[in-house]
């Protein structure tokens, strides 16, 4: 799994043995991510705020921006397999067009994260 992604995808799960990872990928019909994350503390960036500035997101260019513009964390991962993001993640990846931003993802209320896809294969 990338560390990059780690802040949300540890609140979901953890990582199968290496070889039926493996297994699993080479059969499985689910795509790959171009992914990037922004985090920002909740107490610096209003939950409101950043929902609606991260609904403006286009583009993963857009979201490095952003991201910038609001000193959030950006973590980007060039080929995350669908299989190794936690189950309840890959029905709104799935579903997410390319370039537009989930909604607000949240630690417990104290780190707010967007994840943005910049395409599947």
């Amino acid at each position: 799994m990338s560390n990059r992604l780690v802040p949300v995808l540890a609140l979901l799960a953890a990582l199968a043995p290496a070889s039926a990872m493996a297994q699993e990928e080479r059969l499985s019909p689910l795509p790959n991510y171009n992914l990037v994350q922004l985090t920002v503390a909740a107490s610096a960036v209003p939950a409101d705020e950043f929902q609606t500035r991260t609904m403006a997101i286009t583009s993963c260019k857009d979201a490095v921006k952003l991201g910038k513009a609001l000193g959030a964390k950006i973590n980007r991962s060039n080929f995350t397999k669908a299989g190794q993001l936690p189950p309840k993640l890959r029905p709104l990846l799935k579903d997410l067009p390319n370039g537009m931003a989930s909604p607000v993802l949240s630690e417990g209320g104290e780190m707010l994260h967007v994840l943005v896809v910049c395409s599947r294969a």
